[in-house]
């Protein structure tokens, strides 16, 4: 009788197979979610930058060997900005994250040296 109310409580096989899906589903489900809300905070910091360079840009402040690095970070915003648009195609999506990523870096490395360097 112990054995019986056992396997009740544990079910069928079935049921376990279709518990633990689900279960695999649900996990698959929160790991996307977080994939693209990462995505997403990673592609707002680029835009935000971007909007700071190009405010920098218009306002006269960049100009000489600021304006390339500057001009680098505009385009790591857009290619960031152009993630929003992009959800439904996931390659574009990491290709304009990766392109982001990498014209706000160089811009940052290129800020840093030129104020660095005294210019």
């Amino acid at each position: 009788m112990a054995q019986k109310s056992g396997r009740n409580r544990r079910g069928t096989p079935e049921e376990r197979e279709a518990v633990a899906a689900r279960y695999q589903e649900s996990v698959e489900r929160l790991q996307r979610t977080a994939y693209w809300n990462l995505r997403s905070t990673i592609a707002s910091v680029c835009v935000f930058i971007g909007i700071f360079a190009v405010l920098s840009v218009s306002w006269g402040e960049s100009d000489g060997a600021r304006l390339v690095p500057a001009l680098a970070c505009a385009v790591g915003g857009v290619c960031g900005a152009g993630v929003y648009f992009s959800r439904p195609y996931p390659k574009l999506v990491l290709g304009l994250l990766l392109a982001a990523v990498s014209f706000t870096g160089l811009g940052l490395a290129g800020l840093a040296v030129v104020v660095g360097s005294g210019s």
